[in-house]
Formats: structure tokens, sequence, C-alpha cells
């Protein structure tokens, strides 16, 4: 084999000292590494979004009138969740490190497993907002965890395609929710329990199996990965010191967490990445709600969710894909807001009764949502240097923008004739100030490179 090698202590070579990778051989680790890591953070992000957003479709299934809870309760319950899961996002993202993913991430799932099993459990709105401030704690550190984990296998070339797989898998759960809510409400009156209930129920039983499964197969870093031979191995050490100037030192330091707090970069994704949520978490909590409100009947809605969200995750990896290959994200970006836009004005200005050319509109507004969204984020791991820089601008990024949801359960509370429109024109306004800040992004870093170029 014809690639350098590091030696087996970890120790780096000089930085004078060429390394070489044979692109065939990277070739076969990278389809090795998607084959074994894409279906474990697949799996794992599915359950979070699951866990997540099955409160619409338990809402659309009689759960708030089973409650005894109003509309502005409902919203509260959904803002509820998104206080701690901003408070907590960074602490989670920087103590993985220490506490080891192969531990923290299956304790986060089965913690937040638990929590859903008991919400199946609840009889009034009070004990809905205990969960939902539960669920945001431990649901807190998944993305940017899972999102840096990810980038200490994968070069920043790689990484807008893997990290798809997350969003992705964000898109799947809103597919997969509205299936999974269409056969479990047939369950209604098994026990004494409804239907509804019975969802939170199972999706909370299968995240405690899931959890258990990744305890088992998820590994700490590369050295632990028993899917890799040590001739695998070796090449990972290599593409690790090659990146090494992008992962920084690997230990802790202040002043890699400060260099990241006083980029302007960082802020400027931040504020894309809030207005971006605040489409994402209203597409995600409330679609079953926007379809309900066409006329259709509750089985029709969780069915006519489905094909919304697989459209969108197609969608998606096709641009990730196509983003990673030409090495290029606001020129994505860009038209995905547009196209976005564009769908937010035929919900607003379409007549209710016009159901289809309503329901076309969501095929509209939902892959635009995720490519934004997603390429953000890897725009943020590609343009930060430093193992805790990075760590800290995901957490960063995250949280503010997560913040989002504290937002988007008040603005959809209510809704007249049938539609959301405090929401939709809302989410309207959201999607052309993402991409004001996508240009700004962009157009700071052109300058940025300019001045490198100089220099």
């Amino acid at each position: 084999m014809s690639h350098s090698l590091l030696p087996h202590d970890g120790n780096t070579f000089e930085d004078s000292v060429e390394l070489y990778i044979d692109p065939a051989y990277q070739k076969k680790l990278l389809l090795k590494l998607d084959l074994y890591l894409a279906p474990v953070f697949t799996i794992i992000f599915l359950a979070a979004y699951l866990n997540r957003s099955n409160i619409g479709n338990a809402a659309s299934a009689g759960m708030t009138k089973d409650l005894g809870m109003t509309a502005g309760e409902l919203g509260n319950a959904v803002t509820l969740f998104y206080v701690t899961y901003v408070i907590f996002e960074v602490p989670c993202s920087l103590l993985m490190k220490r506490v080891r993913p192969q531990r923290m991430i299956p304790a986060l799932m089965f913690c937040w497993a638990v929590t859903i099993i008991g919400t199946g459990f609840m009889h009034n709105a009070g004990q809905l907002y205990a969960s939902r401030l539960l669920l945001g704690v431990f649901e807190s550190g998944m993305f940017p965890c899972l999102a840096f984990y990810l980038s200490t296998f994968y070069t920043r070339e790689e990484q807008a395609l893997r990290v798809s797989y997350l969003l992705v898998s964000a898109a799947l759960s809103g597919a997969f929710g509205g299936l999974f809510a269409f056969a479990l409400l047939k369950m209604d009156g098994i026990s004494g329990l409804e239907g509804w209930r019975w969802l939170f129920i199972i999706e909370g039983v299968a995240t405690v199996a899931v959890a258990i499964l990744v305890y088992f197969v998820l590994p700490d870093d590369f050295e632990y990965a028993r899917f890799l031979n040590e001739e695998d191995k070796r090449l990972m050490r290599t593409r690790a010191e090659i990146n090494r100037r992008y992962n920084g030192h690997p230990i802790f330091q202040w002043k890699e967490v400060k260099k990241a707090m006083t980029d302007p970069k960082l802020y400027i994704s931040c504020w894309s990445q809030f207005w971006g949520d605040i489409c994402s978490f209203g597409l995600s909590t409330f679609l079953p709600l926007i379809i309900r409100g066409f006329g259709y009947g509750t089985v029709t809605t969780q069915l006519l969710t489905i094909p919304v969200f697989f459209w969108a995750a197609s969608a998606y990896v096709f641009v990730s894909w196509m983003s990673d290959r030409y090495n290029i994200r606001v020129a994505f970006m860009l038209p995905a807001c547009l196209v976005t836009a564009i769908g937010y004005a035929l919900q607003i200005g379409v007549p209710v009764h016009i159901r289809g050319g309503l329901y076309f509109s969501t095929f509209l507004i939902a892959p635009g949502i995720y490519c934004i969204l997603g390429l953000n984020a890897t725009w943020l791991l590609n343009s930060h240097a430093g193992y805790y820089k990075r760590a800290t601008a995901i957490g960063m990024n995250q949280s503010i923008g997560n913040s989002a949801g504290l937002v988007v359960g008040q603005i959809f509370k209510t809704s007249h004739n049938g539609k959301y429109i405090l929401g939709l024109s809302f989410s309207l306004a959201s999607i052309f100030m993402a991409a004001l800040g996508h240009i700004s992004l962009a157009l700071w870093l052109r300058r940025e490179n300019r001045k490198r170029g100089n220099d």
C-alpha cells in the first residue's frame, strides 16, 4: 500500500513530511464508514425526531381534547421543549469528548425514551409541560454531538453528505411519524387507552431498544471501531494527521472557546439557523394540523404527511451530494430559499377549498427547509478550525437556532378558516431572513479569502 502512515503511538509527523493517500483505497474506506455509520446515525436521529414531533400527530388524533387543553396550551407545550433544549445544547457538545460518545449518546436516548413512555400516561396539561421540559434536556445534545462526531471521521470535503444523513432522518421522521400514527391510532381502546397514548408508549419502548443497540455498536472513535481492520485504521491515522490543522489541539483550551465566541462568522451562521429553524419546527410539529385544516379526517391527515417528508428527504440527499461534489454551499441554499418562499406564499394565498394547490405547496416548502439547515451546519463545520472551536461553534449554532422553538409554539397557536395565517406569514418572512444571512456569510468569506490571498 502506497499511503504514508502515522506511528501506532499516536505521535504526529512533522509538517514537512509529505503524506500520501491512495485514492482507490480511501474510496473503499469511505464506503465502509458509510455502510456502518450512516444506518446508526439515521436510526438515532430518526428516534429523536419521532419522539420530539409526535406531539403534532397526537394532537391531531384527539390528545388536546382528552386532556382538556386549549390551542394555546398546546403551543405552550411545544415552546417548553425548546427552553431546556437550548440551555443544555452547548454543555452537551463540550461534554461528549470527556464522557465518551458510546456512553453519552445511548444514555441520553434511554432517558428521553422513558420520558416519552411516561407521556403516554399523563392526564393534564401540567404533566405534558413537565414531560416536554425533560424531553428537551435529554434530546438537547443529539444533533451537535452527532454532527461533531461525524467531523472526527470525515474530512471537511466529505461532511455535507454525511451531515445530510441527520437531516434526512429528521425528514423521514415526519414520514414514519405519519405512518406509525396511522397504524398505532388503530389501537385506540386497547387496555382502556386512547390511540394517541399508544403512539407515545410504543415509540418510547422502541427507542429504549435502539438505545441498548447503539451502546454496543457505536465506537468512541476510529481506533475502537471493530468494523475497521488494522490497514483501515492506519489510513484513518494518516487522514487524521493531514486533517490535524483543521481539528486543532485535542486538549480542551478556553482560548478555542473564546475564538469561536468572537468569530463573526458564527453569529451570521446562527442568524440563518434561527430563521430556518422557525420554518423547520413549524413544519415538523404542525404539518398534521395544517393538512387537517384543509378539511381531511384524522386517518387521511396522517397518511398525507408521509409523501411530503419522503420527497423532502430524497431532494435533500441529492442537493447535499451535489454540494459536496462541487464544494459549493450558498449556490444551492439560495434557490432552496426561493422555492420554499413560493410554497409559503401559496399556502397563504390559495383558498382553503382548493385542497390540491395547498397540498402541492407543502412539497415546495419541505425540501428547501432541510437543504438550507443541513448545508448551513456543514458550512459552519467547514469554516471553523480547531477541535473545541468547532465544538463550541456547532453547539452555539444549534442553541441559537433551536431557540426558534420558543417562537414557533406561539405563532402557530390559532387558525383562521383552517389556516395558521400568523404562523405561515411569519415563516415566509423567516425564509427571506435566512437567505439574507446566507448572502452575508458568502460575502464575508469571500472578503476573508481575498485578504488571505493578498497576504
